[in-house]
């Protein structure tokens, strides 16, 4: 396994850095050693999920790693969101065994893992069992067997269906992005990833292999220094953080309170971001801070293509037109793509579809939604490529992809990949709902767009009482900005809901 050899060669240097400890690649490899073979004493064998209710304590990144050496899927689990929404996630990942790390949050695991039909056990070092010579003869020939088609990792991401959609990413998949991530960021051991991103949130997928993979170390950031910026700046100067990747969101936020600079944040030698679109008049703001000391970095890619699939830097002449969103580059050397128009020719503008080894096996435990979203290429160029329809449009100029918009409900707010319709969904679960409808409504910077429902109610029904019910449905982030009561929501000649109408009520 990749990992055994950096903590083999760099036993001794910080892996895991914490303000009050670090942790380095043996000790994190001991861990994971430990936990393998207590997976394996509570009779896990390869290809059953485990999942992890995730709030960056050491131990479960150690889980993350025992979980890859027996070639075990895991799936992270915010603890903090819905418990309707976790155990939906979890009905599908059907996890034999479910771990979280943090006993605050400890009533709530087990009532997941109850309703999953699952033990759950809090991580923690009384449950390390002492390793064997046997114990340990056994993890290497079951590491052995672990191919590069074993499933590594279950992320999920909003459905349509207003079910979550696990994406199941290979062992392959995962070994392509660290090596192109690490020649691409020149990542060497001296660095330190700021793990800013949620490890359910696919960004994190950057951090933990592209850091850890390639023998740096990574700083984790709890997730209440995410809404204090000053105090978030100084802990990651504090852990002399280098590479920083998060959602643009959170870069125009702390550029608008003025809390990043040059001085605060000396080690920084690349800004890199994606998730959301970046509004140039906003990028040159961050521009104009780091131009002198670090790389500033567009990154695009699904979470079905492994994280990342591009990445753009920026100069000067980026800057000459400030209209739209950057240009997301050149496409990385693990794939190939074509641009599909509406009759599905190939053109320069359209859908981007995504070819090659790191697209991902598909949606776990979901074969139709699987089929309608990748495709197994039978023409003689690509014969049996992968590809993924990501809904995504682009156009291409001069070699390098824009990105348009997107081809049907979904968005991207706050980092977050949302399909509207799972609001919609969760809206009409309501009582009081009869039938929902969400838009996304933009402003004059792509960045600031809002949430809006439209809803029709039988009765008179309270606009924050809604939004305030609809909190233990969905993830804050999902609740909507605005929610517009009205008495029945207007409808097409077809008898659909007029969203063409919506929208105009909305702008008018």
């Amino acid at each position: 396994m990749l990992f055994d050899e950096l903590a083999v060669a760099r036993a001794a240097r910080r892996a895991l850095a914490y303000p009050e400890q670090s942790l380095s690649f043996g000790r994190l490899r001991d861990y994971a050693e430990q936990l393998a073979a207590l997976l394996l004493h509570k009779g896990c064998r390869r290809g059953e999920v485990i999942a992890i209710g995730h709030d960056k304590r050491p131990l479960s990144y150690a889980l993350m790693l025992a979980a890859l050496r027996l070639g075990l899927p895991y799936v992270n689990i915010d603890v903090a969101s819905p418990t309707d929404r976790n155990a939906r996630i979890l009905r599908t990942a059907g996890p034999r065994l479910f771990f979280y790390d943090n006993p605050a949050y400890e009533q709530g695991m087990k009532e997941l893992a109850q309703d999953a039909g699952c033990e759950a056990l809090l991580l923690e070092e009384a449950v390390l069992p002492q390793l064997s010579e046997t114990d340990r003869a056994r993890q290497a020939a079951l590491m052995r067997r672990v191919d590069g088609a074993c499933i590594a990792y279950i992320m999920f991401t909003s459905g349509s269906t207003g079910a979550p959609k696990g994406v199941a990413v290979t062992h392959q998949n995962v070994l392509h992005l660290i090596e192109w991530g690490k020649s691409c960021f020149e990542v060497t051991d001296q660095d330190i990833f700021a793990n800013l991103s949620p490890m359910y949130f696919d960004n994190s997928v950057f951090d933990f292999y592209v850091g850890l993979f390639s023998g740096a170390a990574l700083a984790p950031v709890p997730r209440e220094l995410l809404a204090a910026p000053y105090d978030l700046v100084e802990h990651v100067r504090a852990m002399g953080c280098s590479i920083w990747f998060s959602v643009p969101s959170l870069l125009i936020y702390l550029t608008a309170m003025k809390a990043l600079g040059v001085e605060r944040l000396p080690a920084l030698r690349t800004v890199a971001f994606g998730g959301e679109g970046y509004p140039k008049p906003e990028l040159k703001k961050l521009y104009e801070i780091f131009q002198a000391q670090a790389s500033l970095v567009n990154v695009y890619g699904p979470t079905e293509c492994t994280c990342i699939c591009s990445a753009y830097t920026l100069g000067d002449s980026d800057f000459a037109d400030l209209e739209g969103l950057p240009t997301l580059g050149g496409l990385n050397q693990n794939f190939d793509c074509c641009i599909l128009d509406e009759e599905g020719n190939e053109a320069s503008s359209g859908e981007l579809c995504l070819i090659g080894p790191n697209v991902s096996a598909g949606y776990f435990n979901d074969p139709e939604r699987t089929a309608a979203a990748f495709v197994t290429l039978t023409d003689p160029g690509r014969f049996m490529k992968r590809m993924y329809r990501t809904g995504d449009l682009v156009r291409e100029r001069e070699g390098k992809l824009y990105f348009l918009g997107r081809k049907d409900n979904q968005i991207k707010h706050m980092g977050y990949r949302i399909e509207l319709e799972e609001i919609e969904h969760a809206l009409v679960r309501l009582p009081q709902i009869d039938q929902a409808a969400v838009l996304y409504q933009r402003g004059v910077a792509a960045a600031y767009g809002k949430i809006v429902a439209f809803a029709a109610c039988r009765d008179t029904a309270d606009e924050h009482a809604v939004l305030r019910d609809l909190t233990a449905l969905l993830p804050s982030y999902m609740i909507p900005s605005k929610l517009v009561i009205m008495e029945e929501l207007p409808k097409n000649p077809n008898g659909k809901v007029d969203r063409q109408k919506l929208k105009a009520a909305l702008n008018g």
